[in-house]
């Protein structure tokens, strides 16, 4: 290909932050009209060099040329200007403003005036370009995950963006949205757009991508075109720096006995609106799966659990006994502890350090003589810190100068200080590489058998058929059923999920 075709170069790219070498001379091309996925585990380097590319920081050593113009200067508004888009992880939509407000947020304090008719005509047919089913005057607060996804990537392509940065795209998606989400990338593909992919699912980049770039430990190991004879035990290899198994996933073997005692159970749990009338128990030591396309109740029905969203009506026995207060103070006191699925809004407080977060909910441990021990706090954190590998210069930073996936592990930390009886998992591997998830899978599985009972909604299929004794199945708002260990499959699952849906459409069909 010729320079003409050249999107992006990356030459010869370091960044140093202080004596930690976050990018060692990286030096890749994307071209126009690829999809590019950008594949390494967490501390690779992939979130430094992407914040490099959209200007959020700026490089040590090397050049970024975009468009064939040199990036000289390294702000949001210069990458912008010169096509560059990003999509982060953690969303940054405007949650009280309009879908036409976010898809154009920048219109106002230009010289010239555009009526909002005009903006709400322009945002309608970006809409249709793409067949999403959304209103231009929708507030975004009452759009689904993958739709406010959507209108991020429509405010990116409103800017002229020809280059798109996506950082795990997919990590709250189920199924149906993901394949709804290839196919608009594609569909931007044949229209001349590059696309900056990055995922952890292997399977997922080597179904979209045009071609892989590895990074590893802050260094570039290649890029690989995706043709036949590119694998996923390929792309993990290179990955990681060794021989790695094919799949971190297995079909789990139950050891719940049916006389084994309910720890944990739900009669009756009902909101205004979403949730109605589910129940369900869960028996000491066991691992409940419960899984539902978008829309279907499991995000609700997660935080009224810890009583973070308020219920019309039901009941949560824990160990046989009624809890009259159902919130998060009364939840923790009873040693039941919830993960959020959203690190940058309910995971973590990023404005304290990574100890001071660790330690929060055990604060009651960590005192001595009447007064907090920083000797304690130290110990505490190191503990986990030691526990799940967590990569971080000092116990002292902020949670932003760690990975994604080790801001995950910060999380699960937070958890487990308080020796939780009860765990409520939003998510447990979200935007975590292949070696870390096999860690939390396999720590999750072990507190399962010391006894700890745990309730996990999760999207990604395989990682609920590996850690589930049972799977509990949401659909429009229901218990739609459970499956016992043995049953459990995608196709199990994927028919309870769906199966209603699918039988009222047709019945509204010929009515």
């Amino acid at each position: 290909m010729s320079e003409k075709d050249i999107a992006l170069e990356i030459r010869n790219v370091a960044k140093n932050y202080g004596n930690i070498k976050a990018l060692r001379d990286i030096s890749l091309t994307v071209h126009k009209g690829e999809i590019h996925a950008l594949l390494g585990e967490n501390g690779a380097g992939k979130s430094t060099l992407i914040k490099i590319i959209s200007g959020e920081i700026s490089s040590t050593e090397g050049t970024v040329v975009v468009n064939g113009k040199k990036l000289t200067t390294f702000h949001p508004t210069v990458s912008r200007s010169m096509g560059v888009a990003v999509v982060h992880q953690e969303l940054s939509v405007f949650e009280n403003m309009t879908v036409y407000e976010n898809i154009f947020p920048y219109t106002e304090g230009k010289k010239a005036f555009v009526p909002k008719k005009k903006l709400i005509q322009e945002a309608q047919k970006s809409i249709e370009r793409f067949g999403l089913n959304i209103s231009p005057t929708e507030k975004v607060s009452n759009l689904t995950a993958s739709a406010q996804q959507m209108v991020e990537i429509l405010r990116a392509l409103s800017e002229n963006a020809n280059i798109i940065l996506l950082d795990e795209p997919t990590s709250g998606l189920n199924a149906k949205e993901t394949e709804a989400l290839m196919r608009i990338l594609r569909q931007l593909r044949e229209e001349g757009i590059s696309i900056i992919y990055i995922s952890h699912r292997i399977a997922e980049i080597v179904q979209i991508s045009d071609c892989v770039s590895v990074l590893r430990d802050g260094c570039y190991m290649g890029t690989f075109v995706n043709d036949e004879s590119l694998t996923e035990h390929m792309l993990i290899s290179h990955m990681v720096g060794r021989d790695f198994e094919k799949s971190i996933y297995a079909k789990k073997v139950s050891a719940i006995k049916d006389d084994t005692p309910v720890a944990f159970e739900v009669q009756g749990f009902t909101s205004k609106k979403g949730i109605e009338d589910v129940s369900f128990s869960v028996r000491k030591g066991e691992i409940l799966g419960v899984v539902g396309l978008e829309g279907s109740g499991t995000a609700e029905l997660s935080r009224m659990l810890f009583g973070l969203q308020s219920r019309e009506k039901g009941e949560i026995y824990f160990e046989g006994n009624k809890i009259p207060h159902i919130n998060p103070t009364e939840m923790i006191r009873h040693g039941i502890m919830y993960l959020s699925n959203n690190r940058k809004d309910m995971g973590l407080y990023f404005n304290m350090s990574i100890m001071d977060n660790v330690v929060t909910p055990s604060l009651n441990s960590m005192t001595s003589g009447g007064l907090l021990s920083e000797h304690k706090m130290q110990d505490h954190t190191l503990e986990f810190v030691n526990e799940f590998s967590i990569v971080l210069d000092s116990i002292y930073d902020k949670p932003g100068s760690m990975s994604g996936g080790n801001q995950q592990k910060a999380m699960l930390s937070v958890c487990l200080g308080v020796h939780p009886k009860v765990m409520i998992i939003n998510e447990p591997t979200r935007g975590i590489d292949v070696g870390a998830k096999l860690e939390i899978l396999q720590f999750l599985d072990k507190l399962a058998k010391e006894g700890c009972t745990i309730l996990c909604f999760s999207s990604d299929l395989p990682e609920i058929i590996t850690l589930s004794d049972r799977v509990l199945i949401m659909n429009s708002g229901k218990n739609a059923g459970i499956i016992e260990c043995d049953e459990i499959s995608e196709t199990s699952i994927m028919h309870l999920a769906v199966m209603d849906m699918k039988e009222r459409a047709a019945w509204n069909e010929n009515s």
